[in-house]
């Protein structure tokens, strides 16, 4: 087992030269790769894997098949953290019975689930990857993968940019993240390229947050999510959200001696959120995410 600790963000593909020049500024360069990987993403009719929150996958890379069972893990607003099983297998289909037998909900009949299981959407993408080393010996994969989400004829792309801690010091991914933003544009990424495949398939829209919750975690997932509302959809109603849930970050961080200094400008964020959308493209806002991010990995 391992647990993937991950940073994504979005990023247009004409800012990825940019992105190379900037490498040598990030760390050393131990080894590069660039290749296709193809991704199937299986469930069953009742979606058995979504309900557990599991999701599962196999990957075709240089002709070699590998199956892939990630379990419920937790996102700190723009760092996601989630054990996952790499398994070979022979083909695309799954074959359940390789996983480690403790992974599976005590009573599950694995034989039963196989017959079940059905491709539910692909995501296939270009991977451009560097691993870096830092000045503290920290090693972190760069990731920039391009290509398209696919659910029978309904397609999405994917531009996306990832930082992923190999070994070392968790804080070196927030530290080259901070550099990025400040020199790219950056969108902080919220949804999985596997969620976006399970909505797509489902043709189901993203919907506001009930409510932005109390909790900074609750905060921040609730105003990240209605930003990709208002991305996805261009509703008023999904602004005026983001606004609100940006407003309530900012009164929460004010009594928290390490952001208590982000807390006059996420509020003043929050007041030009609720009409003018270019905030959330602004670098103010992603670094704001990303110190709040930061906190919660540290404290949370």
């Amino acid at each position: 087992m391992s647990t993937e600790l991950e940073l994504k963000f979005l990023m247009p593909p004409q800012y990825l030269a940019q992105l190379i020049a900037m490498l040598p500024q990030l760390g050393t360069t131990q080894s590069s790769d660039d290749t296709s990987l193809l991704n199937a993403y299986f469930d069953t009719k009742d979606k058995w894997f979504r309900r557990h929150d599991m999701g599962l996958r196999s990957r075709l890379k240089r002709d070699r098949y590998e199956q892939t069972i990630k379990l419920a893990g937790s996102q700190h607003g723009a760092m996601q953290m989630r054990p996952e099983y790499n398994v070979a297998c022979a083909g695309v289909e799954p074959q359940l019975s390789a996983f480690p037998a403790h992974i599976w909900p005590a009573g599950t009949d694995i034989a039963l689930l196989q017959q079940q299981l059905t491709e539910l959407f692909r995501t296939d993408f270009n991977r451009k990857s560097w691993q870096l080393q830092c000045s503290d010996g920290s090693m972190v994969e760069l990731v920039y993968d391009q290509g398209q989400v696919l659910a029978g004829t309904r397609t999405e792309p994917i531009a996306e940019l990832e930082l992923e801690l190999l070994s070392g010091d968790a804080q070196q991914l927030f530290n080259l993240a901070r550099q990025l933003l400040q020199h790219l544009p950056l969108v902080t990424g919220w949804q999985s390229k596997a969620a976006r495949g399970y909505a797509l398939a489902a043709q189901q829209p993203l919907t506001l947050p009930l409510h932005s919750g109390d909790s900074l975690l609750a905060q921040i997932n609730a105003l990240q999510q209605a930003a990709a509302c208002y991305q996805q959809q261009g509703s008023n109603s999904a602004l005026v959200a983001a606004a609100q849930a940006l407003a309530a970050l900012a009164d929460s961080i004010q009594a928290l001696p390490a952001l208590q200094l982000l807390s006059r400008r996420a509020a003043a964020l929050a007041t030009q959120l609720r009409s003018d959308d270019k905030v959330l493209a602004q670098q103010d806002y992603h670094l704001l995410l990303l110190a709040v991010s930061e906190y919660l990995y540290h404290n949370g």
